[in-house]
């Protein structure tokens, strides 16, 4: 591929997808999306790092001094596991409706609240007498839901001036109270309203209706070929300048919270966990270093002759190894440079077919842990998938494809930068 077509790509891919990703990027929706998962992913980390100490990656004899600590141990770690990954609808919900209700100018906290109750309402929270399984990641789509409607009703009754209003000399506090309280009565009563219609029409609540409408979504986005969708758009906004990673995890998060809950789930159970494109899979497989994988191209340019590839790898091979890799996307440049452009897409997506088919065929374990994005990615790759050392060596063959795939371009690129700076 000629540098001439590569330009007319760049040309083609700023002209056609940058109007679609600012679009993406400013919608109000995605935003208290993408929030409220920052918001819960502390708790779902936490709740996860329980996960091998809980359910541990090796099999216990009944005689071993281990298998008495292991069951003096494990009841005083569920209720941490249970409390942080089973409420992580509830934490969502308030995340959505605190972020909506910010971006429309409404009290953050007594909305947050709202959308909370709004969501145990909906899902029939005290119509069980177990623990309700819409509480974690079973009712993400549910807590999403209703909180959008909440933050919609109360901004509706706001913006017609269907509320109380107190005179300005009343505390805040007590004014956005008395304010809140004709929306909080119809937002509760129609939900009422709501859950009645349905459950005499259909003998289901609305969150089980919503789970089975979403069921084959759900199964759509956990192939192959969704991962390589959300890879070409997230690396082709990368290229262009638009951070594409919030867009894709923004769109993918209910998606991998719900497929992670349910890999926790099995494994509880001692079967074999169903879903494999999640989060670690997506962090670790495919992000090593940073989007496109460039952790490689530190390294060589640790011993490039360039003196500006040189300066850029000593910048960026620290934060490159916890998955940073801004540095070398504006330092070498791999944004707008059509020269990175084949290496910046085909990296990522060679090893996601590669992580893919081999978990797929049970040779790699799939991912049961949320950890943190920035974690280096062999470690990530193993403690994710319940320590497994198979996952790890996946991970350093990545860094290896990379390398070989990069290697080329980079020579290139480098020759380019030298005679220029002999020039």
């Amino acid at each position: 591929m000629n540098i001439q077509f590569m330009n007319v790509a760049v040309t083609l891919i700023e002209q056609r997808v940058t109007p679609l990703a600012n679009l993406l990027t400013r919608n109000q929706h995605i935003t208290a999306m993408r929030d409220s998962f920052g918001l819960a992913m502390p708790f779902v980390i936490i709740g996860s790092l329980m996960v091998p100490l809980i359910f541990p990656p090796f099999s216990l004899e009944p005689t071993a001094w281990y298998s008495a600590l292991y069951l003096a141990i494990r009841p005083m770690l569920l209720p941490t596991f249970n409390i942080t990954v089973g409420l992580v609808a509830l934490i969502i919900a308030f995340g959505a409706s605190a972020s909506l209700a910010k971006q429309y100018r409404l009290p953050e906290r007594l909305s947050g609240l709202t959308g909370c109750l709004a969501f145990l309402l909906f899902i029939g929270f005290k119509e069980s007498s177990g623990t309700n399984l819409f509480l974690g990641g079973m009712g993400i789509f549910s807590a999403l839901i209703s909180s959008f409607f909440t933050i919609e009703v109360i901004r509706l009754f706001y913006h017609r001036g269907w509320c109380i209003r107190l005179p300005d000399e009343v505390p805040v506090m007590t004014r956005n109270g008395f304010q809140l309280l004709v929306p909080l009565l119809a937002i509760m009563l129609s939900i009422t309203l709501i859950n009645a219609a349905v459950k005499s029409s259909t003998g289901l609540i609305l969150p089980d209706l919503i789970s089975e409408a979403l069921r084959p979504l759900i199964v759509a986005s956990d192939t192959l070929t969704a991962l390589l969708i959300s890879l070409l758009l997230c690396h082709l906004l990368w290229f262009i300048g638009i951070h594409g990673a919030l867009i894709i995890t923004g769109i993918m998060n209910p998606f991998w919270m719900t497929y992670l809950f349910e890999n926790q789930q099995a494994l509880a159970q001692n079967s074999a966990p169903p879903h494999i494109y999640l989060q670690g899979f997506w962090d670790f497989y495919l992000l090593i270093g940073g989007i496109g994988s460039t952790l490689p191209l530190v390294f060589m340019a640790l011993r490039s002759r360039s003196r500006q590839l040189k300066s850029v790898g000593k910048i960026g091979l620290v934060p490159s190894l916890f998955n940073i890799n801004e540095p070398l996307l504006f330092g070498f440049p791999i944004i707008l440079n059509p020269l990175f452009l084949v290496p910046f897409i085909a990296v990522p997506a060679i090893n996601a077919c590669i992580a893919w088919y081999l978990t797929h065929l049970g040779i790699l374990d799939r991912v049961v842990a949320m950890l943190p994005w920035s974690m280096p990615a062999p470690l990530g790759a193993a403690w994710s998938a319940n320590g497994s050392w198979k996952n790890m060596f996946m991970c350093l063959f990545a860094f290896f494809n990379a390398w070989m795939i990069y290697r080329p371009f980079f020579r290139v690129y480098e020759l380019q930068l030298i005679e220029r700076e002999k020039n």
